[in-house]
């Protein structure tokens, strides 16, 4: 195990190499990377920035290497953040995939489920929304009315969204739904992940 003083020097070492100069800036708007398609970013520095950094798996330093991360432990990733402070450095990427749905599934989702959004996240190769608030339920979750009825091998889902920062150019969403309309409101709601391509969307 390396200890920390020499974690620190490596990786101070290591981002004095391979940050960009235009990435030890304040961020400037369009040149941020919150991942995906369907939006790019002004600067192609942030690009070499993002590919250098998921490549060590520091996009999400903590999560395991299994699913891409930097596998960092809390003291090397205060370290980390540290010395990117130091340099000023810009988040390589940000976004509800890394801040929201990525540690959503660490904690909750299946193996599969890990193995197949957590490392396009922490390339990302992938851009997420939230599908929470309704015309008829804003922060009043328990009063939303979309739909998904079970068919067997898929869910088909019924309802409206709104207040879905960031679905214009969102790749995938993470959507409530009720899946039992005989529960208490507060109960009978599921999390479900779908592609914003899906049919109907």
């Amino acid at each position: 195990m390396v200890d920390l003083e020499t974690f620190r020097q490596e990786t101070r070492g290591w981002l004095e190499q391979n940050c960009p100069e235009s990435m030890r800036t304040r961020m400037v708007l369009g040149e941020d990377i919150a991942g995906g398609r369907k939006r790019t970013s002004t600067n192609p520095d942030a690009y070499v920035w993002l590919q250098r950094m998921a490549e060590k798996g520091w996009t999400a330093p903590t999560w395991p290497k299994a699913y891409g991360g930097g596998g960092l432990r809390k003291d090397e990733f205060l370290v980390l953040l540290d010395e990117l402070q130091i340099i000023k450095a810009r988040p390589p990427l940000v976004g509800m995939g890394i801040s929201m749905i990525g540690p959503t599934l660490l904690e909750y989702g299946t193996d599969a489920q890990k193995l197949r959004h957590l490392p396009a996240i922490v390339r990302g190769d992938l851009a997420w929304c939230q599908g929470y608030s309704e015309p008829g339920a804003g922060s009043d979750l328990a009063s939303l009315q979309t739909r998904a009825e079970d068919q067997g091998d898929y869910y088909l889902v019924n309802g409206s969204k709104i207040w879905t920062s960031g679905a214009l150019h969102a790749d995938w969403i993470f959507c409530l739904v009720r899946t039992d309309t005989q529960a208490p409101k507060h109960e009978g709601i599921s999390f479900l992940l779908f592609s914003m391509d899906s049919p109907g969307v």
